[in-house]
């Protein structure tokens, strides 16, 4: 499937979504990946993104099995409303960076629940090459945890 027939069937559902053309912008990188930003008023961000990010996270996966099914080629699809995936992946280095100073504080590991795989492995790769701690993931979905535990001085 051609990158013009991709952009078309994504715009086609944006456009089912009651987006306007001059609301969203869709890209096709050149290893196929493709990326979608959408600018949304204040107000209606919270329908498209969800709680915690799961409305923008089932579009991403709606669209993904849509082109895989048209195409019969996986595409990595990001989809960004008003830059919330910048803004949340801030947040979660912040998060990261108060849990080691916890855990290297108390000498304890800390755990870090609710987070989707997408926020565990940001925090995991954020926190890779840290001197003073280590991460490691424990449980099974949907209780996974993530936790930062010091190293042995």
């Amino acid at each position: 499937m051609d990158n013009d027939k991709l952009v078309n069937l994504i715009e086609n559902v944006l456009k089912l979504l009651d987006l306007s053309s001059d609301q969203y912008e869709v890209k096709v990188a050149e290893g196929g990946d493709i990326n979608i930003s959408i600018q949304l008023p204040e107000d209606q961000t919270g329908i498209y993104i969800g709680r915690h990010g799961e409305g923008l996270t089932a579009l991403q996966l709606i669209l993904s099995l849509m082109i895989n099914q048209r195409s019969g080629e996986w595409h990595r699809i990001s989809v960004n409303i008003n830059d919330y995936q910048e803004r949340r992946e801030d947040s979660l280095k912040h998060l990261a960076e108060t849990a080691v100073e916890k855990a290297v504080a108390l000498n304890q590991e800390v755990i870090l629940g609710n987070l989707s795989s997408y926020e565990r492995r940001i925090i995991h790769l954020h926190l890779e090459n840290h001197p003073e701690v280590t991460t490691e993931s424990r449980g099974e979905e949907p209780l996974r945890q993530l936790m930062i535990i010091p190293k042995a001085k």
